[in-house]
């Protein structure tokens, strides 16, 4: 399971100038996130391509199994 800062920094790497957040919604297990991202790479996407943003940045932990559900919030800043 990926700790809550690896998940924020590959997120935050993806898209340089985002405000990121990532919560366990799951009781600590670490493999079921929420992430809070306000990107200004999403000014002018719909939610699709907000998420699809977000889910290329996490791609490799998803793929892994490190991270079984991801809930995004995603906004612009």
């Amino acid at each position: 399971m990926p700790e809550l800062s690896h998940v924020r920094q590959l997120i935050e790497t993806a898209l340089p100038g985002a405000v990121v957040r990532v919560e366990d919604f799951a009781g600590g297990g670490g493999d079921h996130l929420t992430a809070h991202v306000a990107a200004p790479q999403f000014v002018g996407l719909g939610l699709l391509a907000r998420h699809r943003l977000v889910y290329a940045a996490v791609q490799a932990e998803l793929d892994s199994g490190a991270i079984h559900a991801l809930s995004i919030q995603a906004s612009t800043p």
